[in-house]
């Protein structure tokens, strides 16, 4: 069977793991699944009972990272004063994790040409008044040359400028210089600081503690650095490059005053609701959702509709005073008429409106199911893999049977029935048994997220008649985690997984490589140990990234 085959039956798009005997992190042990075979199954990530991670250390290996085009957009307009489109630009290539992971970004020729066009075309674009802006004298003078090269260089690449970076910009303004353009100079040295590395990449690589010391402190101005990019998705304010230059960054005592200060700007909710939407795997959403216009009519009208609501249920359930409860358990209130009634558009469910958390989400609901049927499969996958952080994968050279033979060998008359039949073989029990239990809790909601009570299956693969209506079954069993249990619906099941702890550590880890731009090398890093501490506590999102960011891992670098 072709890989494409395999995406089909399992719904894989480029964020999902196939079905699998296998369970956690490559490196896990191996258990017996509830199935009784004999399938490696997480030590690690997923036993029972659970187990507290054990310590690793604090220092993250040094590196550079490149902007994201939306990073490097806020990043000309803090230099240049002005916007610019960043629209066009190469976006960064999908990884599987999160778009502005640090070791995702490259600069390829397209892209290495489009940073000189848009850095040339945008320092050309100012005005006379706004270039004077930009020079501390106010006007286009060579006796302003000084003053001007240590503002820029220091604003462009977010630390004091040293000796080398004025002697190297001043021989570009004095090249410039004899053009005899009093302006030229200025705009060559602005657009020069655009293409530099220093420039387009954050840096963490620091300074060692002391000669025989393999750990290094990164300097407080690569401090404030990746605290504002990581929590605003912007350079540095004024005053965070303050503090570094009074060296206050670095200090353990002050760390979390400055990170409170910069989670109550508005910038940090935006960013919040970035890592919330990425980790949910939306953010390509309204591009690549698309279900066929005869089994769900009105879905491509609605979808607009239904990310809004998303963004919504996210922003009240998921800002700064939002938490993992709320985000699991809240209502989600409907304002959008045509939604609200593309909702109640089946007629089996058309009188229950009641949703409540984020699985009962339109726009999860949809993108966890195939074009014409809901996917069990898909929506378990989900919840192992976002939710519980239980990687699944194919064992080496398994191809499982697909799922067509056991729809033309039974004629099934539900969803449920179809994927029952199918994980009956041996080959696909025991991967089975790990995801569609999951996702059989969500059967009351259709492939595009409309509530239902009856299935009349339909598939393109049978000519035969569609049956009649069948009662749905909701109940499925959670296994392989500290709440299991059986549910018999999405708001059962999202209640559940509100007492997890597996779940508070599995957002801990989310969110470090969310804010860190890496995967975490071990369970018991500092950030996840005490981000997944501060979620036990409260179970706030702004608690787990205060606790996160002044980790001593903001800090510490080791070079390999």
């Amino acid at each position: 069977m072709s890989l494409r085959s395999l995406g089909w039956i399992c719904g894989l798009g480029s964020w999902a793991l196939a079905c699998t005997g296998q369970l956690g992190d490559p490196s896990s042990g191996s258990a017996s699944d509830v199935t009784g075979s004999d399938v490696p199954l997480p030590q690690a990530d997923g036993s029972l009972p659970y187990t507290a991670p054990q310590p690793a250390s604090a220092a993250l290996r040094a590196r550079t990272w490149l902007l994201t085009p939306e990073e490097y957009g806020r990043s000309v307009q803090n230099v240049l004063g002005v916007p610019v489109d960043v629209s066009d630009m190469d976006p960064v290539p999908d990884n599987g994790v999160y778009p502005n992971m640090s070791t995702s970004g490259l600069v390829r020729a397209t892209l290495a040409e489009q940073y000189a066009a848009t850095a040339e075309a945008a320092v050309l674009a100012l005005s006379d008044q706004q270039l004077h802006a930009l020079i501390p004298c106010g006007k286009a003078d060579a006796t302003c040359k000084a003053d001007f090269l240590r503002a820029a260089v220091s604003k462009a690449f977010r630390r004091p400028a040293t000796a080398e970076d004025l002697t190297s910009y001043g021989e570009v303004f004095d090249l410039a210089a004899a053009s005899g353009d009093p302006e030229l100079p200025f705009r060559w040295v602005l657009k020069g600081l655009l293409n530099s590395p220093y420039f387009l990449y954050r840096t963490e690589i620091g300074a060692p503690r002391d000669e025989a010391s393999a750990a290094f402190r990164l300097t407080d101005h690569e401090i404030a650095t990746f605290l504002s990019y990581s929590v605003l998705g912007a350079p540095p304010s004024a005053a965070l490059v303050a503090a570094a230059d009074r060296g206050e960054l670095a200090d353990p005592s002050l760390l979390p005053g400055h990170i409170e200060q910069l989670l109550s700007m508005p910038g940090a909710a935006d960013q919040l609701g970035h890592f919330l939407i990425q980790w949910l795997r939306l953010h390509t959403f309204e591009a690549e959702v698309e279900k066929f216009e005869d089994v769900f009519p009105g879905f491509a009208d609605v979808k607009p509709a239904m990310f809004a609501e998303t963004q919504s249920f996210l922003r009240t359930n998921g800002g700064m005073q939002g938490s993992i409860a709320s985000l699991l358990t809240a209502p989600v209130t409907q304002s959008d008429r045509a939604l609200s009634a593309f909702y109640r558009s089946d007629a089996s469910g058309a009188t229950d409106t009641a949703r409540r958390g984020l699985l009962s989400l339109g726009s999860v609901l949809a993108k966890t199911a195939k074009q014409y049927l809901t996917s069990p499969t898909l929506r378990g996958l989900f919840i192992r893999d976002q939710l519980l952080c239980q990687h699944i994968t194919l064992p080496e050279n398994f191809t499982p049977p697909p799922i067509e033979e056991s729809e033309l060998r039974r004629a099934p008359k539900t969803t449920r029935e179809l994927y029952e039949t199918h994980a009956a073989q041996a080959a696909c029990k025991s991967c089975h048994a790990l995801t569609d239990n999951v996702g059989y809790m969500l059967e009351n909601f259709d492939g595009a997220g409309r509530y239902r009570t009856l299935e009349q299956y339909r598939s393109p693969s049978l000519t035969a008649p569609a049956a009649a209506p069948q009662p749905i079954d909701a109940v499925g069993r959670l296994v392989n985690t500290d709440v299991d249990g059986e549910y018999d619906s999405a708001a059962g099941l999202g209640e559940a997984l509100s007492r997890s702890t597996w779940v508070r550590e599995c957002v801990a880890r989310q969110a470090f490589r969310f804010y860190f731009g890496q995967v975490e090398s071990a369970r018991g890093i500092p950030p996840v140990v005490l981000g997944t501490a501060a979620l036990d506590r409260t179970g706030l999102l702004r608690d787990l990234l205060v606790a996160l960011l002044s980790s001593p891992s903001t800090v510490e670098r080791v070079r390999e």
